[in-house]
């Protein structure tokens, strides 16, 4: 593992080096711009890792997520989670899901992901289920519906289970709304008498 991996808030520049550095994967650059009006627009963080100032991989945290049972539980999702090839095992992914994971917790007590399930994915999977990531329990789902038994489907990238992790954070470091005050207590005027 590196000692020198960074991992930043994705800006312009960065997000050209992402389009740069995964030109060889089907990842076109249009990805990466709308990647950067998305952030823009307060939908989504992209997260960028560097190995030595090098771009090594990248992932965003999606506030509204576009599967329905993350969405209706306000769960925040890790999504589009890359490490390029020649960079996979030095670090850069942990490091990107520790900030992916840190900011999310600031805004939820649980953050979800979906994961494909053929061997290209094997990596990733096995990393989720060592930071505690474990299945939602709608079981396999295609487009964000589950498969019912005796399905036939084509196993590309479209089959995903999907997992979640607690992220519960001692409430010194939650991030709370305006107003908010420890013990329920809230900011709302005089006290009306009793009785």
């Amino acid at each position: 593992m590196q000692d020198d991996i960074e991992v930043t808030v994705a800006d312009a520049l960065a997000l050209a080096e992402l389009a740069a550095g995964f030109r060889t994967w089907p990842k076109p650059a249009a990805l990466f711009e709308g990647f950067a009006r998305r952030a823009q627009a307060g939908d989504v963080v992209v997260l960028v890792a560097r190995i030595g100032g090098v771009v090594a991989g990248y992932c965003l945290v999606e506030w509204r997520s576009s599967y329905p049972p993350f969405a209706a539980a306000d769960v925040p999702e890790i999504v589009d989670f890359n490490v390029l090839s020649d960079q996979q095992r030095q670090g850069a992914g942990r490091a990107l899901m520790d900030e992916a994971e840190r900011i999310a917790a600031g805004r939820s007590d649980t953050v979800g992901l979906r994961v494909g399930l053929y061997a290209a994915y094997g990596r990733a999977q096995q990393l989720y289920v060592r930071r505690g990531y474990v299945p939602d329990g709608a079981g396999l789902t295609v487009d964000g519906a589950a498969v019912p038994p005796g399905s036939t489907i084509v196993l590309d990238d479209e089959p995903v289970l999907a997992l979640t992790r607690s992220l519960r954070l001692p409430d010194s470091q939650r991030v709370r709304p305006v107003g908010w005050h420890p013990a329920g207590q809230r900011d709302a005027g005089p006290k009306r008498p009793a009785g």
